[in-house]
């Protein structure tokens, strides 16, 4: 199967001291990457659940990472023979308390960002770049700037559908002061975007405060899952490409109903375009942990999986004792293979990051038990979370970069870890004979 890269760091070595009978002290080992520091300025730069802070262009990981030192954030790029990050120098946004999630289409970068938090600034805008490449500097050059939105949002995420229109969500309070799920895409200009509107669905407007959406291109569609932790339900609607933006160009189709606790605010959503398999992949949390008295074999991790039928199937990922929170899902599309990412919270609400993964091709396949298998974990920094990745389905040639940090006031660090996918066996070849001719 896949190497996981490990960096075995002996924290603890003794080795002539030994207990009664005989037993040595284990040795502690740490697993992943330690990287830089992103200061004091910024704060948990690798969160959002729904949002991809990485992409993989020209054979090199790139990310959206804060520069303390420049007091922004930058695109960065990964050394894959040292396994550290460096940055370009190209400034995404300079406000420390924004979020970013970013995609590459194969021509231009695209990275929506919003405020989080109120802070000192004024400048509460949603922002989303879009940034050229040069394949010979190896650098990106910022082409333009969209504001779509002026208020401070808890996370906007955006993809782009098969017409080459880009599409963004994120909730926020309506006119009537409740709280809706909004989208919004771009023009024939791709700095000009529509008002945002309420998403005409049911169960889009009276979330919960901290209620989220995501969006996702799949198959001539945009989707968009949203939580509604006031019915439980988990909801998801999708957007014919090409259609006009009424509400009857809109189809309501929930993934999650029916099961009160069964919402959080905790969605990543991946497609895997024309397969069999499934149309969408998406891990949601539930709240089954807040029930008391909890039972600790509920599921709290979801994977949810859309058919090519057009219905929801779900699988548990991780139960109440296991404690997980904060999954993102990726696909190696070559390798046949779902992997999905989450905090271990050993430490209060955080503490490490482990994945476990399935087989696409085996409809049945479950996840193994348990807490899965340790991806960044550090003895000295116990609050790590938020894993991050990309948007992109994975293969032999990207193999697969999760980062994630420490938000620990005196630590605030960078982490990450990869997978090396494999690549399968060549096609074989075939020597051809041809018939021998006997001439008389």
């Amino acid at each position: 199967g896949p190497t996981i890269a490990l960096i075995l760091i002996v924290t603890t070595v003794i080795l002539a001291t030994l207990f009664p009978g005989g037993s040595a002290i284990a040795q502690a080992v740490d697993v992943g990457y330690k990287d830089f520091s992103y200061g004091s300025m910024a704060s948990a730069p690798t969160g959002q659940k729904p949002q991809s802070k990485l992409w993989f262009n020209d054979n090199i990981w790139w990310g959206v990472m804060y520069n303390k030192d420049d007091f922004a954030f930058e695109i960065y790029r990964l050394d894959w023979q040292t396994q550290t990050w460096s940055t370009t120098g190209v400034e995404v946004d300079p406000r420390a308390r924004s979020s970013a999630d970013a995609i590459w289409t194969g021509t231009y970068l695209y990275v929506a960002s919003a405020l989080m938090t109120s802070t000192s600034t004024s400048d509460t805008n949603i922002y989303v770049y879009q940034f050229s490449y040069d394949p010979v500097q190896k650098t990106y050059a910022k082409v333009s700037t969209a504001t779509i939105w002026d208020r401070v949002v808890e996370t906007v995420v955006i993809d782009m559908d098969t017409t080459g229109r880009l599409w963004a969500t994120f909730t926020d309070l309506n006119p009537a002061l409740s709280m809706s799920v909004f989208v919004t895409h771009n023009t024939t200009e791709v700095d000009v975007w529509i008002p945002p509107y309420v998403l005409p669905a049911t169960e889009s407007t009276g979330l919960l405060i901290d209620d989220i959406s995501t969006l996702v291109a799949y198959n001539g569609k945009i989707g968009v899952m949203w939580s509604n932790q006031a019915t439980g339900n988990i909801n998801f609607a999708f957007h014919l490409d090409g259609t006009d933006d009424s509400a009857n160009s809109w189809t309501f189709n929930p993934a999650v109903t029916g099961n009160p606790k069964y919402a959080d605010d905790h969605l990543n959503i991946k497609s895997l375009q024309a397969d069999a398999s499934g149309q969408l992949y998406a891990v949601a949390k539930t709240s089954l942990s807040d029930v008391y008295p909890p039972n600790s074999s509920q599921p709290l991790i979801l994977l949810l999986v859309l058919s090519t039928e057009g219905s929801w199937s779900r699988r548990t990922f991780g139960t109440v004792a296991d404690n997980h929170t904060r999954p993102i899902v990726l696909v190696d599309a070559q390798n046949r293979e779902l992997y999905v990412f989450a905090t271990v919270q050993s430490s209060g609400t955080s503490g490490y990051i482990t994945y476990k993964k399935i087989n696409l091709d085996n409809p049945g396949a479950q996840f193994d038990s348990g807490l899965g298998i340790d991806f960044i974990k550090f003895a000295a920094y116990d609050h790590i979370n938020n894993a991050t990745s990309t948007k992109q389905q994975l293969n032999g040639v990207t193999n697969l970069v999760v980062l994630a940090g420490d938000d620990t006031e005196s630590l605030r660090t960078y982490f990450h870890n990869f997978i090396d996918l494999t690549d399968p066996p060549p096609d074989p070849v075939y020597q051809v004979f041809l018939p021998l001719v006997i001439k008389n």
